[in-house]
């Protein structure tokens, strides 16, 4: 019997979609809670707060000295101090216990209560002490070091608004005018990974099976946020357990979020269920990444299907379900960072989508240039490392093209130490493993290392097609059989596929009709690939071979020039003698 197969017959952009969800479900703040201050970390306020007190709430001292009466000190210098009469001191932390006259002075400590009648402070370093009495060198007036009431905050002064966020500045506030307790807004999101395929971070993972990335990367990402994240756990394909999973996340939370089974196939069943326990609203965006998500609704509480790849799943949470989030809890809409930046090669939307694409910037010291952050579409390390990301809109049918101008949204500020740009092999991860900080990699081939060293970029580049000091490298070949690991194309090894072929006896006929081909992009995945036994064989550098202990067929010598800028030499030596000490 054949199973049934949903066709995305409509595409809404990603904000009609919202709009949608909002009207059907306006997010309302959930009910605001009391905690001390220092429980009220990250979450929001729930309420205006104003100040219940003067700060400061009397006149102290700003200065370690004297207090006096301003007038008493006048025409007072070094040749003809005025003398005055101590009648007390006042510490800090204590009342004053009596007033101040003209001709009299107290002792003081920066902080301390000024006695009633003082409304100066003489710096101790203009003052010497003579039994009973000083002698003053400096003239001062009336405010002179002194810190005066309501200087700072007034009582009934607003101090923040509700939505604000708490943080240390804010809770350093709260504490300074005496209050103790706060109410807050924290958000409660239920989260719910499904798929048969998924296992815990940490066990054995079998054939068929991969880690869960989800449950811990978007409870991360909310708790950055400052909302609390409810994890179920992992949920099978199974319609039932996915309804049983939804129903028991909207008494709990406030938000239910799911990734995965949300596409088009007979076992993606999430819309399925929320169709049969509530109500879907949209199914399928015109967003790239996140074509299958779904937005329902089920007892009244949001309910956001999100892709299953990590990447993408992370994605449509920070476009799609902080935003809503955000809205819940009054918070300002936030305004991303974003910058000019080069495209140093062509990047491709997807038909009919605005599609969001990674990128690593590096830099020539007055523009951003914009690399892809990975070969693949789903590369959630590589995601993880990017700098940013370019919208190429849905209405955009050409490439963007090198050397045409993007803007680059930003995840975090992209200045870096160190940058390592190009080909690669183990003698550079030999090196980063030495480092005491985190450069910036971008091993996306030869074109990338040709670029960066074309125009100069700050960086160490690799490639066979840049200016700087040559090494060679042995290419080898590993393992024989019929699935085989091909580099690359942007890869130094891949016009050495053709040898490969010639030397293990393989037509590309043959190769085309019986092998199973699996492009890797760099040496060390090609032989790690082998070793695990994911491939066969392989062709890679005789440097990754050994690494692994693999035995190894010589193929050819690739030649590879390694170059930087100048603020890069010591990185540069430092990758080039690695190269030059493992010999090929």
């Amino acid at each position: 019997m054949k199973k049934e197969r949903k066709v995305f017959k409509e595409l809404l952009p990603p904000d009609e979609a919202m709009r949608r969800l909002e009207e059907r479900v306006p997010p309302t703040p959930p009910e605001a809670e009391e905690v001390p201050i220092e429980e009220a970390l990250g979450f929001y306020l729930a309420e205006d707060v104003k100040s219940p007190i003067n700060l400061p709430p009397y006149p102290r001292s700003a200065a370690d000295g004297y207090a006096v009466r301003a007038r008493s000190t006048w025409g007072a210098s070094e040749d003809e101090p005025v003398e005055l009469r101590v009648v007390g001191e006042v510490r800090v932390g204590e009342a004053p216990g009596f007033e101040l006259k003209e001709g009299e002075a107290a002792e003081v400590d920066t902080g301390s209560a000024l006695p009633p009648g003082a409304d100066a402070v003489v710096m101790i370093e203009y003052v010497k002490e003579v039994g009973d009495k000083i002698l003053v060198y400096k003239s001062v007036v009336p405010g002179e070091n002194v810190l005066w009431p309501a200087t700072d905050v007034y009582s009934g002064q607003p101090l923040w608004k509700r939505g604000t966020r708490v943080d240390s500045r804010v809770i350093a506030s709260l504490a300074s005018v005496g209050i103790r307790k706060v109410r807050v807004w924290r958000p409660k999101v239920y989260l719910i990974s499904t798929g048969s395929e998924l296992v815990e971070p940490g066990k054995p993972l079998e054939t068929g099976k991969i880690y869960d990335v989800n449950t811990y990367s978007l409870q991360a990402r909310l708790r950055e946020e400052g909302f609390v994240p409810i994890v179920h756990g992992v949920v099978p394909d199974d319609k039932e357990e996915i309804k049983k999973a939804i129903l028991e996340g909207v008494e709990k939370a406030d938000v239910v979020v799911t990734t995965g089974s949300t596409s088009a196939g007979p076992a993606d069943f999430v819309y399925r269920a929320v169709g049969e326990v509530g109500e879907v609203l949209v199914h399928g965006l015109a967003f790239k990444p996140g074509k299958p998500v779904m937005l329902g609704v089920v007892k009244g509480k949001p309910v956001f299907g999100l892709a299953g790849h990590p990447d993408s799943a992370y994605f449509n949470l920070e476009r799609l379900v902080i935003p809503y989030l955000r809205k819940m809890v009054k918070a300002d809409e936030r305004s991303q960072s974003s910058t000019k930046a080069v495209a140093a090669t062509s990047f491709v939307g997807a038909k009919g989508r605005r599609t969001h694409v990674p990128v690593s910037l590096l830099t020539d010291g007055s523009r951003w240039f914009a690399f892809p952050a990975s070969h693949s579409d789903h590369a959630m390390v590589s995601y993880s490392k990017a700098d940013g990301y370019i919208v190429i809109p849905e209405t955009r049918r050409a490439p963007v093209e090198p050397g045409e101008e993007v803007e680059v949204w930003l995840f975090k500020d992209p200045s870096y130490k160190g940058a390592i740009v190009g080909d690669t092999d183990v003698a550079v991860d030999a090196v980063v493993e030495r480092l005491d900080y985190p450069p910036k990699m971008l091993p996306l081939g030869s074109y990338s290392g040709a670029y960066a060293s074309k125009m100069s970029l700050r960086s160490v580049w690799i490639s066979p097609e840049a200016v700087g000091k040559e090494v060679e490298v042995e290419v080898v070949a590993v393992g024989r059989g019929e699935r085989v690991g091909v580099p690359h194309k942007s890869s130094f090894l891949y016009p050495f596929f053709s040898k490969f072929l010639e030397v293990e006896g393989i037509s590309r006929e043959e190769l085309q009709k019986r092998f199973v081909r699996v492009t890797m992009p760099t040496p060390q995945a090609l032989a790690s690939a082998v070793a695990s036994g994911e491939v066969d064989a392989a062709i890679t550098t005789r440097n990754a071979a050994e690494a692994l202990g693999l035995d190894w067929r010589p193929l050819s010598k690739a030649k590879l020039y390694i170059g930087w800028t100048e603020d890069h030499a010591e990185l540069g030596r430092e990758v080039l003698n690695e190269f030059l000490r493992r010999g090929g």
